[in-house]
């Protein structure tokens, strides 16, 4: 019966009394060197550092003003957001739930209600809406695509961004 394993039928020398040569001949691989690192950025010296000021590969390596503070101000309404999800799903191989942790772990069934609600402000409140923003800003800068016209005009109507909340929603109190 012929034996199960290949270290069955490999027989290797012993490693103190073998050259390399005999090692590298008898299939076994030489122990590895282990890394170094440089000590001024940190990096393996095998690898070949890049410059710091290349252009960022990933929409996750662009940062928006005022992200850091969590206030970063959208120009494109909801209406438009949902446009651009809608384009976003016909591509082939994407997949929502792979899409909604990418972004910031958004919910299944929140992303579901911003997409269900109709109208400019419909779901401004809703936490898909500034997430799904970020993500086609950061892919527009990583692209290099112009600023389209609306975005244009969005800017100069709401120099501060559209509000986060549905306005069609709001109870405005008179006094008399």
């Amino acid at each position: 019966m012929p034996p199960k394993r290949k270290s069955d039928v490999l027989e290797l020398p012993a490693v103190s009394s073998a050259s390399p040569t005999t090692i590298e001949n008898s299939g076994a691989s030489a122990p590895k060197k282990a890394r170094t690192f440089n000590a001024e950025n940190l990096e393996p010296s095998g690898s070949n550092p890049q410059p710091s000021s290349s252009k960022p590969t990933k929409w996750t390596d662009i940062k928006l003003e005022g992200e850091d503070e969590g206030s970063v101000p959208i120009y494109d309404d909801c209406g438009e957001v949902r446009r651009k999800i809608r384009i976003l799903q016909k591509t082939p191989g994407w997949k929502v739930t792979h899409w909604l942790k990418e972004i910031g772990g958004i919910n299944s069934n929140s992303f579901n209600r911003f997409m269900k609600e109709k109208g400019r402000t419909d779901g401004a409140s809703n936490g898909t809406y500034p997430a799904a923003y970020m993500y086609f800003e950061k892919n527009r800068i990583l692209e290099g695509k112009k600023k389209t016209a609306t975005r244009v005009s969005n800017e100069s109507i709401h120099p501060n961004g559209f509000p986060l909340e549905n306005r069609r929603h709001v109870w405005v109190f008179e006094r008399r």
